[in-house]
């Protein structure tokens, strides 16, 4: 590779990190290749890492109230129950789509709601905005700090709406990032 072709290549790699390379015209000091120079600081202030989460209760439901500043883990059992709700209720799952069934689409994520909430009280419904007016439409929220923000999110419908030659909706149990900001709520009306 030529050297104009390496810085090119470095100035590519630099225009999307904090990463310098050193292609002086000397030989490196070692047999490895280039120094690279890491100078690039986190930032991060997120402090709800897995290692410093409380323990679920005694009887395993994640329903423990948890200290200020510590998240619970995101219950196990979550998964389970919505399948077993979906296996019981595939019409509802089928016609869970706001936009072409109503009101009624609703149905099949209270129905999940309301039976995790009959195990731990801490799961709910995403508020997409910070008055709760608008609901998310496929999604389940776990409470898992003393606060309504501090929330595990789990998109539990995939395929949510499809088109025409889509497949029909189906379970989908998939865990999104560690929320801090947006609320939570027990019900959506």
């Amino acid at each position: 590779m030529t050297k104009c072709a390496i810085v090119l290549l470095a100035s590519l790699l630099l225009t999307s990190c904090d990463i310098r390379l050193d292609l002086a015209d000397t030989p490196p000091a070692s047999p490895t290749g280039p120094t690279i120079t890491n100078t690039n600081t986190n930032t991060s202030t997120n402090n709800n890492d897995r290692s410093d989460t409380a323990p679920p209760s005694a009887d395993g439901s994640g329903s423990g109230t948890g200290a200020p500043g510590v998240a619970l883990p995101l219950p196990a059992y979550g998964e389970g129950v919505t399948r077993d709700v979906a296996a019981a209720n595939p019409a509802l799952l089928a016609n869970s789509c706001q936009e072409t069934t109503g009101e009624m689409a609703w149905r099949f994520l209270d129905l999940v709601i309301s039976t995790l909430r009959a195990r731990d009280q801490r799961w709910g419904y995403l508020c997409k905005d910070a008055t709760c007016h608008a609901i998310a439409r496929d999604i389940v929220a776990y409470r898992a700090s003393t606060d309504v923000t501090g929330i595990w999110i789990v998109d539990v419908i995939g395929n949510h709406c499809p088109g025409p030659t889509d497949p029909p909706p189906a379970v989908r149990w998939g865990v999104l990032a560690f929320e801090t900001a947006r609320p939570w709520t027990a019900a959506r009306q």
